[in-house]
């Protein structure tokens, strides 16, 4: 009986006593341990897909669209800024005044 130890004297009496329903139970309790653990993980990788959709739902389609009407409006600002010189009224122009300020400020 000593090979056989304390834990498994009281595992063979347990399994004796209860007709081997320990057994059955100590299996059942892992299987629903492990479903248990598997249905958090899936519940936890939907959690993260739903936050990425919302992200990218609620912040980069905004912030995509904003860059698109941004750089539209400095094209286009670009494209007045560089006619000026040709602009028959130039050297009357607050426009061109300004912008010269503003160079002479950053200077």
């Amino acid at each position: 009986m000593e090979s056989i130890g304390i834990y498994g004297l009281v595992s063979t009496l347990l399994n004796l006593l209860l007709g081997g329903g320990l057994v059955v139970t100590l299996v059942t309790l892992k299987s629903i341990q492990k479903k248990a653990k598997e249905e958090a993980e899936s519940v936890a990788l939907d959690n993260e897909k739903k936050l990425s959709e919302m992200i990218k739902e609620y912040f980069v389609e905004p912030l995509k669209k904003e860059i698109t009407s941004l750089r539209r409006t400095v094209s286009r600002l670009t494209r007045a800024v560089e006619r000026i010189p040709s602009c028959p009224h130039s050297a009357d122009c607050p426009v061109k005044d300004a912008l010269d300020e503003t160079k002479t400020d950053e200077q």
